[in-house]
Formats: structure tokens, C-alpha cells, sequence
């Protein structure tokens, strides 16, 4: 199984997250690099933010 990023689609292998193709014919997981995931979460927190959708304490 090999990882891959939804957003920029940097494959993940025994080196780390690298820009190159996935495999022919392997099966894929999809998930965040380090950087898109950091990026996705202060998007989701800004909208929260912007929203007022905080829990109350």
C-alpha cells in the first residue's frame, strides 16, 4: 500500500514524503503530507473562528 497526499500528491516512502509518481499498479491510501495537513487545519480552525462556532466552556 502506498500513501499518498490529497492536495499535492507527494508519495510517502521509507525517505519521507517526496514529489515523484506513485507506483504502477499499487494500491493507493490517500491522506495529508505534513504540510498540507498544517495548512488544512488553519483552514478548518479559521472557519470555526469565523463562524463563532467554538463550544461553549
Amino acid at each position: 500500500m502506498q500513501v499518498i497526499c490529497c492536495v499535492c500528491h507527494k508519495t510517502k516512502n521509507h525517505k519521507g514524503w517526496t514529489k515523484q509518481a506513485a507506483r504502477s499498479g499499487a494500491q493507493l491510501s490517500h491522506g495529508y503530507c505534513p504540510q498540507c495537513y498544517r495548512v488544512m487545519m488553519e483552514m478548518v480552525e479559521n472557519f470555526f473562528v469565523m463562524n463563532d462556532c467554538r463550544k461553549s466552556a
